[in-house]
């Protein structure tokens, strides 16, 4: 399946660039086509990836800005969280 990845991405890389060229244009300049991927990977296409090549690309065009921000921002509530080893647990008391 990893294999399947690479080559998907190699594939549809050009789309990607295009669409972080976009979002330049629109004030988000560090949004990476890496960014992009990983958006597709695990949340756009996490339970499904459209089957025809024309259908990923369709689904790459229709990316927003807002999209891609709302997945970031899920992504660091849930993935980005501290131990409790590292928390100042005395500020809260």
């Amino acid at each position: 399946m990893e294999s399947r990845q690479i080559l998907s991405y190699e594939r549809i890389e050009p789309w990607l660039t295009l669409k972080v060229k976009e979002f330049t244009k629109e004030g988000y300049p560090t949004i990476t086509e890496d960014d992009l991927w990983r958006f597709l990977v695990s949340f756009s296409w996490k339970r499904t990836t459209p089957e025809h090549y024309y259908q990923q690309i369709k689904q790459i065009v229709r990316i927003t800005v807002n999209d891609y921000l709302d997945f970031a921002s899920l992504e660091a509530q849930v993935y980005q969280v501290e131990s409790l080893s590292e928390m100042d647990l005395e500020g809260l008391l």
